[in-house]
């Protein structure tokens, strides 16, 4: 592992915080768990070089962001339930973190290796320009989301060409478990705009991650 995702892991582990809960999505509340999880899911992608920009979109409480940071990314965390999001950025600040609040895009926000937080629904990048972001992430994408496709087709528009957009869908599901990577495959391809297609899906074996089947798609 990462001696920096590592330092992370072991500071949730003796700092406890008790998040209000948003959804049936309960791993987001324990820090130790989710961290460790999306670290796990970060050792089985392939992210890009250093500085450049990765957004996280319906980051929460901030997890995938902080994580992303910590490796040398410039990173955009978008996250529309901003009662989440300042629950999160509470928690970070407290552990020692540095970040800044923004409420739009600005050129100079790309060229760096800062963390941002900007509180808004992820079908409205109107301010982030055309095929000039590296990679965009979603971890742990709830399944209303996926109906959401103004969303994709913004992450369409701003990713570089050949840039890819990483999604992991949420947790327990009542689909049976044979058949999660089918029904993944099936709900991602409907709502794929033109500008992206389907580059891979990963079926993890490790029980520290929270779902099993992360997606890539690529511009």
């Amino acid at each position: 592992m990462n001696d920096k995702l590592e330092k992370i892991l072991k500071l949730v582990e003796s700092t406890p915080v008790k998040f209000k809960t948003f959804s049936n999505d309960t791993q987001q509340i324990n820090p130790k768990a989710r961290v460790t999880s999306i670290i796990n899911i970060l050792g089985e992608i392939q992210l890009p070089i250093n500085n450049s920009t990765i957004v996280d979109i319906g980051t929460g409480y901030g997890y995938g962001a902080i994580l992303l940071n910590s490796l040398g990314y410039n990173v955009i965390g978008i996250e529309s339930n901003k009662d989440k999001l300042y629950e999160g950025l509470k928690y970070w600040r407290r552990l020692g973190f540095n970040f800044t609040l923004i409420n739009k895009l600005s050129d100079e926000l790309r060229h760096n290796r800062n963390l941002y937080f900007l509180p808004r629904d992820a079908r409205n990048l109107e301010d982030f320009p055309d095929n000039s972001i590296e990679m965009v992430t979603a971890f742990y994408i709830s399944g209303y989301m996926l109906g959401k496709d103004k969303a994709f087709r913004e992450v369409g528009r701003i990713l570089k060409p050949g840039s890819h957009f990483i999604l992991s869908t949420q947790g327990p599901t009542s689909v049976p478990h044979l058949l999660r990577g089918l029904a993944v495959k099936i709900l991602t391809s409907l709502y794929i705009p033109n500008d992206l297609r389907h580059y891979k899906t990963v079926k993890i074996n490790n029980p520290n991650v929270y779902d099993n089947y992360i997606i890539t798609m690529v511009k």
